[in-house]
């Protein structure tokens, strides 16, 4: 609950939104990656759902109750992807940067398939070309800025702390 709750308040800080949805923010998924990490995709799986379901309260955009599976609660689930770091013998450091670019690779494949389906009258020429296009604009900086904070030294060990309880 603290991880999802503590997403959910970055969440709310907004550096830059996109005009049909999508927005960068200053690392919020990072707590629940670092949860993701810690216990492994089907834990993962489950914090992703419930802070997708959150989602719905913070201004979503609803055309059909199939896009809003696929833009929040799938979408976020899919952020578990990063969990199987856990299983993957690697370096401490590398874990969580590995993770987060998995996990918001899980949800970039969620969102595209969205503009593809479901929005795809707003593309001009290719709808895969320009869902990646415009999923990519947002989401790449938003996975960078997190990938940045989770390489602050020491940051690692919050996992670890996680890992003991």
């Amino acid at each position: 609950a603290m991880v999802v709750a503590m997403s959910f308040i970055l969440s709310y800080i907004k550096i830059f939104e996109m005009p049909q949805g999508g927005t960068i923010t200053p690392a919020s998924l990072l707590p629940i990656m670092l949860y993701v990490v810690a216990f492994g995709p089907a834990r993962g799986l489950v914090i992703g759902f419930a802070y997708g379901l959150l989602q719905l309260f913070q201004g979503a955009y609803v055309i059909h109750p199939a896009q809003m599976l696929l833009d929040y609660p799938m979408a976020f689930g899919a952020l578990a992807l990063g969990g199987i770091v856990k299983y993957i013998p690697m370096p401490k450091i590398a874990k969580l940067p590995t993770a987060i670019a998995l996990g918001y690779f899980g949800r970039f494949v969620m969102a595209v398939l969205s503009g593809v389906i479901f929005f795809s009258a707003y593309a001009e020429g290719n709808v895969w070309i320009y869902s990646i296009v415009y999923n990519a604009t947002y989401l790449a900086p938003d996975m960078a800025a997190c990938i940045v904070v989770s390489l602050i030294p020491g940051f690692y060990r919050i996992v670890e702390t996680l890992e003991r309880r």
